[in-house]
């Protein structure tokens, strides 16, 4: 009767087991460490006062230093899209698709099958977050969409009836253009995919990734070249940043490991 109980007691464990994997600890654990950088990131809104004038102020200013740099694109971008109702619902699902989706995506992946590359891509995640947030605190400013007086257009409040963000407006920073986090954040995926892939197809959709988050920021009016451009500096940064850091433990690790192997 007791061998029956206890086989009867490891079949269950073996069936929860299945049901409730290893790795959903460290998942949790991951999910909470981003929802607490989210948090982090709306409280950036409410930094400065009357920053609302100064985000309009700063995006002019960056309008003029790009027509210096003779690289103030974004409308003649943005009107070549505009021409094809079907270009527009592209760019405006692939906006959404390719940031939290694929950061859902990849993270659960790359937890599960390439945990070193996904410490490295997340702690670089955090390193630009830390960067970032200070920059949108304290430099509000205003994205394309918000300019409909020089012709731009929010293509997904146009096309698709659909805010920006589809969280509560008291939860988002609307002035959060510079740096451009979507291009940040879906270059370090990229980044990673191109290290853990085995096949020339996936280390394509990680070049691709980026390519084109920068079309579709720039075509839906979303965030300038320059934000871009930011957001790319400071992804490889925080992507060197991190690489150190994980062959700083690594280094850590392997002394100890000796030190504990000496006579």
């Amino acid at each position: 009767m007791n061998i029956t109980r206890k086989l009867n007691a490891t079949s269950t464990y073996q069936f929860l087991k299945k049901l409730r994997p290893p790795w959903w600890k460290g998942g949790i654990r991951e999910s909470t460490l981003f929802l607490v950088v989210y948090t982090a990131y709306s409280l950036t809104q409410d930094a400065l006062p009357d920053r609302e004038l100064l985000a309009f102020h700063n995006t002019y200013n960056v309008i003029d230093f790009e027509t210096r740099l003779k690289i103030f694109w974004e409308l003649n971008i943005q009107s070549w899209f505009l021409r094809n109702d079907v270009m527009v619902q592209l760019v405006n699902a692939l906006y959404t698709l390719l940031f939290f989706p694929v950061l859902i995506i990849f993270g659960i992946w790359a937890y599960k099958n390439h945990r070193q590359q996904y410490l490295i891509a997340r702690n670089a995640i955090f390193i630009s977050a830390v960067i970032a947030f200070p920059i949108f605190a304290f430099y509000p400013m205003a994205p394309p969409r918000l300019l409909s007086n020089l012709g731009f257009v929010d293509t997904l409040a146009t096309y698709m009836n659909l805010k920006t963000s589809s969280m509560p407006t008291h939860l988002v920073n609307q002035y959060a253009a510079m740096p451009s986090l979507h291009m940040a954040w879906t270059l370090l995926v990229g980044i990673a995919i191109i290290r853990i892939a085995k096949t020339w197809w996936l280390k394509l959709a990680g070049i691709l990734l980026s390519l084109f988050m920068l079309v579709t920021i720039v075509a839906t009016a979303n965030h300038f070249i320059l934000d871009a451009v930011a957001g790319s500096v400071i992804a490889g940064l925080s992507y060197g940043l991190a690489s150190l850091f994980a062959k700083l433990i690594k280094h850590r690790k392997k002394a100890m490991q000796q030190g504990e192997n000496l006579p």
